[in-house]
């Protein structure tokens, strides 16, 4: 092999060793913290004589029971319970052996990463007729906050839609920092239950951060009087 050659293989050795010496950036991330709001629709002001499908009715039931004697077998077993049965065929009685009551004691660790994610509010009710949309009002409202300055980011959707031909997807939302103004649109929430059982990335930084979540709801038409309820849900990795 000639001289240059071997000058070639040596210098390829050890960029090859620079290489492998260095440290590897870590891609995985782990999550940290979860929070749930909870969203709630009160749909009022279905038109007057509108009479959705309904399913037909059901017969009624009837259970009926008769107290009778335990049967030796019976007897033995709730004797190893520590209770008896007295008297004829007709009257039951069960007595118990006094159990005297066990201090417990337990220590208490706080959970260090209850705070890393928060929300300002655990509940939104919104309130809207069927075929409108609301906004909720006033601006910023609602907060969800990241308290971590190592490399994060935070996911968010719904659990699942608010109920048959109500899907989760009606509800949207317009999230930007509060340092920042709201946007011109609302992005509707990915629904974990519909898609895939999966969430949709919000942001990421290295920083402590607010975001500000408007909320806005749009009723089908075909939705009748009465509550509805589906879950915002923020996830946190690092």
């Amino acid at each position: 092999m000639k001289r240059a050659q071997l000058v070639l293989v040596a210098l390829g050795i050890a960029i090859l060793g620079i290489v492998l010496t260095q440290p590897v950036k870590a891609t995985i991330q782990t999550q940290q913290a979860q929070i749930v709001v909870n969203v709630v629709v009160q749909v009022v002001g279905t038109p007057i004589g509108y009479v959705p499908h309904q399913a037909p009715a059901q017969g009624g039931l009837t259970i009926a029971s008769a107290l009778r004697r335990a049967v030796p077998s019976v007897q033995r077993a709730f004797n190893a319970e520590g209770l008896h049965f007295e008297g004829d065929s007709s009257t039951l009685v069960a007595q118990a052996q006094v159990q005297h009551s066990v201090l417990v004691q337990a220590e208490v660790t706080p959970n260090p990463k209850v705070t890393i994610l928060v929300t300002n509010v655990p509940n939104v009710t919104v309130t809207a007729a069927p075929g409108q949309t609301v906004r909720v009002t006033p601006a910023c409202s609602l907060t969800v906050t990241v308290n971590m300055t190592t490399a994060w980011s935070l996911e968010e959707g719904v659990t699942s839609d608010f109920a048959s031909g109500f899907p989760g997807k009606d509800l949207a939302n317009d999230t930007y920092k509060n340092s920042a103004t709201p946007l011109p649109t609302s992005t509707p929430y990915i629904v974990y239950a519909d898609d895939g059982s999966v969430w949709s990335g919000l942001g990421s930084g290295t920083a402590i951060t607010t975001y500000c979540v408007d909320l806005t709801v749009t009723v089908p038409l075909t939705v009748t009087d009465g509550t509805y309820v589906t879950n915002a849900v923020y996830t946190l990795f690092n």
